[in-house]
């Protein structure tokens, strides 16, 4: 049984190869036509593969007849019997067209166009010598006449066949498209996860430092001389001893935090490598979105000169997005930004530059320190935590690296990373 969802796509189906099938002419002087509808009849079946072939060549063939049997009707004088024996041939050839279709089974060959563009050709050329001796018109050139219609079918399957392609193909892009826009937007959000959880580890071994100092502390409180009241050296043992064991607490939530982090988070294999041209064509994408946000013109340029290969593209990533965003936020309306990467003396080059409104000598003494920012949320008008920069440069030591900046105000701001080679390897 024909569900009424299916059934309504069988007769839009039917409609639109009978309009389709007003493009046509007539070929050997007689009743016999050749349409532009049997291309679309073979593209829908072709296209379409949860609708029913049998059930979609009953109701085309259907809708082909009644549609050319009223035109026939409201514009010319012949009787019902003869516009009957006039269109029913039509109806047939879709009918023939469909099973043919089905019987060769030619949807399992899909991805051998070639071969579909014969099967099609086949089904098309015999369909229609069966409707010409259902009208009785084969004539006495037989070999002319099936010369034709197989020259016929030839071109109108491979349009067809193209067709079908063309259409799997971009939509093959469109599909690769939102992909490998999923995969830069979940790549920018593990490097920026990465970034806070070595920033975590770093805040772990800050807290580790604290309680052995705690705990050092409250040994030489207990240590010390008779010369402070037992009662009052008392009260400074239990607050010290309180103090470190709350800062161990502290340091047990941020471990199951790492660690948790950590599960979430792919750990690439020695083999797991990107080369910078792909680190760098991955946040020229970010960075465009970001741009198209702010409706600023803003040129991003990328210049890979050694192209290196590289395990650690997660920091490299944290580390650039940072620049640049730096570097667009302190253009004004419009401006160039350039990333150049090149290997010197074993060092992996960085240099980012921007032409914005550059940092002044004051604020440039203090621009990795935690909690400097001149930004602010131009909406809330809260100032930004000014953590990027200090994570930049933490991020960049950690590789063994060094990070520095020169800038002039009005002109722009040039930032250098040198890191060793062997530290990205």
């Amino acid at each position: 049984m024909i569900k009424w969802d299916t059934l309504k796509k069988l007769l839009l189906f039917g409609l639109v190869t009978f309009l389709t099938g007003q493009i046509y002419l007539y070929p050997f002087g007689t009743d016999f036509r050749l349409a532009l509808s049997p291309v679309t009849f073979a593209f829908v079946l072709l296209y379409f593969s949860n609708i029913p072939i049998v059930p979609s060549s009953f109701v085309v063939s259907l809708s082909v007849f009644l549609g050319r049997f009223m035109l026939e009707y409201f514009n010319h004088n012949l009787g019902i019997a003869a516009i009957i024996m006039k269109h029913y041939p039509g109806g047939m050839y879709y009918l023939l067209y469909g099973l043919l279709f089905y019987l060769l089974d030619i949807r399992k060959h899909t991805e051998k166009p070639l071969l579909v563009i014969l099967l099609l050709t086949v089904v098309d050329t015999s369909s229609n010598i069966i409707e010409l001796v259902i009208r009785n018109q084969l004539l006495n050139n037989i070999q002319v006449v099936i010369s034709s219609l197989l020259m016929v079918a030839l071109l109108r399957n491979f349009i067809t066949v193209l067709s079908y392609w063309s259409i799997k193909l971009y939509n093959v892009l469109i599909l690769k498209k939102a992909h490998y826009n999923r995969y830069i937007e979940l790549l920018i959000l593990i490097s920026n996860l990465k970034a806070e959880l070595f920033y975590l580890k770093k805040s772990m071994q800050d807290i580790e430092k604290v309680m052995q100092n705690s705990y050092s502390l409250y040994m030489k409180i207990d240590n010390l001389s008779d010369k402070i009241e037992r009662v009052e050296l008392d009260s400074y043992k239990e607050k010290v001893l309180f103090l470190a064991r709350d800062i161990h607490e502290i340091k047990k939530d941020y471990q199951r935090v790492t660690a948790g982090i950590e599960k979430l988070l792919p750990n690439p294999a020695e083999y797991e490598k990107m080369n910078i041209a792909e680190v760098f064509e991955i946040i020229k994408s970010n960075s465009s979105r970001y741009i198209e946000s702010t409706g600023k013109n803003i040129k991003l340029k990328f210049q890979a000169y050694s192209n290196f290969e590289t395990v650690k593209y997660y920091s490299l990533v944290s580390v650039l997005n940072n620049l640049i965003f730096n570097a667009i936020d302190a253009v004004d309306a419009s401006g160039e930004i350039t990333v150049r990467e090149y290997v010197y003396r074993d060092n992996v080059i960085i240099i980012v530059s921007d032409d914005g409104c550059g940092i002044s000598d004051k604020d440039l003494e203090v621009i990795f320190e935690p909690g400097f920012s001149t930004k602010y949320d131009e909406k809330t008008g809260a100032m930004s935590t000014g953590l990027g920069l200090t994570h930049v440069k933490s991020i960049v030591s950690h590789m063994k690296g060094n990070i520095s900046v020169n800038s002039s105000v009005g002109v722009g701001t040039t930032f250098t990373i040198r890191i060793p080679v062997s530290q990205l390897n």
